[in-house]
């Protein structure tokens, strides 16, 4: 699929994290969020493959990301919102 935005005029926004160390910690935890991969694919063919200590590391890798995505999300929303309230 094509990424129309590449078209379009970068839109102007307020930075909200005009810090660098700011920055740095919420590239930190969107890396976070990025990282969690589909492991849904992966589990079933190890499963398939007869491979259950596989899948059984896949489904433990799955829940610790998900713990940590939860996390990052919590800790992002609350910079946000501090980022706000600084700003307004």
């Amino acid at each position: 699929m094509l990424d129309s935005r590449e078209n379009s005029p970068p839109a102007a926004v307020l930075d909200p994290l005009p810090s660098t160390e700011s920055r740095d910690v919420t590239d930190l935890l969107l890396g976070v969020l990025r990282s969690i991969e589909p492991y849904e694919e992966c589990i079933l063919e190890a499963e398939r493959d007869g491979d259950f200590e596989v899948a059984a590391f896949l489904r433990e890798l799955r829940r610790q990301d998900l713990i940590r995505a939860r996390e990052a999300t919590r800790l992002l929303k609350r910079s946000l919102e501090a980022a706000y309230v600084n700003v307004v």
